[in-house]
């Protein structure tokens, strides 16, 4: 057994026994689902971030940095932004109503079969778009740097990621989630250090050091470090990044996903999922190091046209980037460990879908329409019996992705079909009373019909071609057109349709009593400067 092998199966073992660990005084269906509502800020935060990075962006972004450059970071620095818009406006409700679902949500705000619907578009992006893309680029990564076959590679994320998930719910998933972003984060940085050396040492007039090889980064590709596009970029023009598809997408996924926002419904009080998500923020602004610059690290050694180090070897496609890196650069050791921080990553993200895909539908299709009356120990067999199926399907539909191109977009252009009604639909509860249930079970249906039928024209050559960021936003303008043209009459606006974003007492209180440094409104204000700074330096 060689080291890679002993630190990757060391690895494996801590997850397991933290998840095991963690889960041991699960009693209820709180305890299982919410975490009995008790998780800290830092818990609350590092999960967030561990949830959201996986392969996808180790592979997928990393490929985007290869051939576009660090344009395709405003994913991660709107993120931040998102982040605090949810915080400060989302989150304080959420939290005093004690839902447990997104879609519990709607139904409180409109009613039973706007939360259906969701429901149902939520359950069907977890499994066929995040959770089997998760599934396949974690067996690719294991597939380019062990040597084992792709289903192999299912197998091993299936039953690791899926066993302490199906185990132990969000508890075991939540603590799981600060070993690996941790690993996480190691692992990238070692990564990007040692690629940044390797780059120095293979351009003239650069020293053999990360440092001096961030010089021959900046210097040998200045078009890769340029965050604003042109306006008909396929994949990032600047009217979709700015004023469109990217706001939704952050908006969608940090606000209204299940799949996020459970480990804030977790939250022990107002002030530690605040805290949680500005903490989740600052973290986001780091991704692009660990998981961007390699992959502009990679086209300038292994490029086949312009890469220093092409006559040794040469990159097929970029998605390929990362796990190139790690197999030619890193040591015995510190390969396992970054294949750690990766598999840590695909299981993270693992964890999270099949924890959220078990709330939904316990909750919001099994015990609202088929068993009210369910008691705490029958809804978490069938939480575990919703996990083991929804993972089993999607391990299916990852084998059959083995022949996709461009993963990160995959991604974003077919949720892009679903975001903007569901964005529309939130937003509109929130801050338009007049909404109502008719308005927005149309948008909720209509949008994505809709993007489906634009997608499939437009892939025939029937329909003039459009940036998936621009059409999605040209799509939220049509939903929120729909919502205004069903709208309930001013006189007519039931008490529902007020939404409370007040602290209650007790949040209230324990707020005043801090320091300033310890807000969120000071901490948020700090990351929104840090994220100005940025796009300034790299327009």
């Amino acid at each position: 057994m060689n080291l890679d092998t002993l630190v990757f199966g060391a690895y494996l073992l801590l997850v397991t026994l933290v998840g095991v660990l963690a889960s041991r005084r699960k009693r209820a269906s709180d305890d299982y689902f919410l975490a009995s509502r008790n998780l800290t800020w830092w818990i609350i935060g590092g999960s967030l971030v561990a949830a959201n990075i996986s392969t996808h962006h180790f592979i997928g972004m990393a490929g985007q940095g290869f051939t576009i450059g660090l344009a395709v970071a405003s994913y991660e620095w709107i993120a931040a932004v998102a982040l605090i818009i949810y915080g400060k406006f989302f989150l304080p409700h959420y939290l005093k109503t004690r839902i447990t679902t997104m879609p519990e949500f709607l139904e409180n705000r409109f009613n039973h079969q706007v939360r259906l619907v969701f429901a149902i578009i939520s359950l069907t992006g977890y499994i066929f778009i995040e959770l089997a893309v998760v599934l396949y680029t974690g067996s690719l990564a294991i597939q380019s740097i062990f040597g084992l076959p792709l289903a192999w590679g299912l197998v091993i994320l299936c039953v690791i990621g899926g066993g302490y998930t199906l185990y132990g719910g969000l508890r075991s998933v939540a603590y799981t989630d600060i070993v690996q972003v941790a690993v996480l984060i190691v692992g990238g940085l070692v990564v990007t250090t040692l690629g940044l050396a390797k780059l120095g040492a293979a351009s003239a007039g650069y020293s053999a050091t990360p440092w001096g090889g961030l010089g021959a980064l900046l210097d040998g590709s200045p078009e890769k470090f340029h965050m604003v596009q042109s306006w008909n970029h396929p994949d990032l023009p600047w009217i979709g990044v700015f004023f469109g598809g990217m706001w939704l997408a952050n908006i969608f996924y940090w606000g209204c996903n299940q799949f996020i926002t459970q480990r804030t419904l977790a939250a022990r009080n107002v002030w530690h999922g605040q805290m949680g998500v500005v903490f989740a923020g600052y973290l986001k602004l780091l991704v692009p190091v660990l998981v961007v610059l390699p992959g502009i690290i990679a086209f300038q050694l292994y490029d086949p046209a312009v890469g220093l180090l092409r006559e040794q070897h040469t990159l097929a496609r970029g998605d390929l980037a990362f796990p190139t890196l790690v197999k030619l650069l890193l040591p015995d050791g510190l390969t396992g460990l970054v294949m750690a921080g990766l598999v840590g990553a695909v299981m993270s993200t693992i964890a999270s879908l099949l924890a959220s895909s078990s709330s939904i539908f316990t909750f919001d299709i099994y015990r609202r329409h088929l068993a009210p009356q369910a008691s705490d120990a029958r809804l978490i067999a069938v939480g575990r019996w919703t996990t083991l199926s929804v993972l089993l399907l999607a391990t299916v539909v990852g084998f059959f992705l083995r022949d996709l191109q461009a993963i990160f977009t995959y991604i974003q252009k077919y949720w892009s079909i679903a975001y903007p009604s569901i964005c529309a639909v939130f937003l509109a509860g929130f801050f338009y009373p007049r909404a109502n249930a008719r308005g927005c079970l149309v948008a909720l249906i209509a949008g994505p019909v809709w993007a489906s039928l634009y997608t499939v024209a437009e892939a025939q050559g029937w329909i003039f071609p459009l940036a998936f960021l621009t059409r999605a936003g040209l799509d939220f303008v049509v939903c929120c057109l729909l919502i205004a043209w069903f709208r309930s009459p001013a006189a007519a606006v039931p008490p529902r349709a007020i939404v409370d974003r007040s602290f209650g007492p007790e949040d209230l209180a324990f707020i005043r009593r801090l320091p300033w440094w310890r807000s969120f409104r000071f901490w948020s204000a700090l990351l929104l400067a840090i994220l100005v700074v940025l796009y300034v330096r790299f327009f």
